[in-house]
């Protein structure tokens, strides 16, 4: 049984998007916070998901896209972060 290339990709879109990116938003502190932040994950991959743990002050996203590229979106909003450890 073999694979279309359509398939294919498929798959590889799928295993991406398993694999969440944290960061840890030191600034982040309300739900305005959160809900900017997931605006501006958004903005750039439409159909990530964005969670936040307030108490934690760390955001995990799932998408497609790389870290870098989250990470660059949420700094133009306005938050400094670091890698989650």
């Amino acid at each position: 049984m073999s694979l279309d290339s359509k398939r294919i990709r498929s798959l590889i879109t799928n295993m991406a998007q398993s694999t969440p990116v944290q960061f840890e938003v030191p600034d982040i502190h309300c739900d305005g916070c959160v809900r900017a932040i997931t605006r501006a994950v958004q903005k750039l991959d439409p159909a990530a998901s964005v969670s936040a743990d307030l108490a934690t002050k760390r955001v995990i996203i799932g998408g497609t896209h790389e870290a870098h590229d989250y990470a660059a979106a949420i700094e133009a909003a306005g938050y400094t972060l670091q890698a989650a450890g």
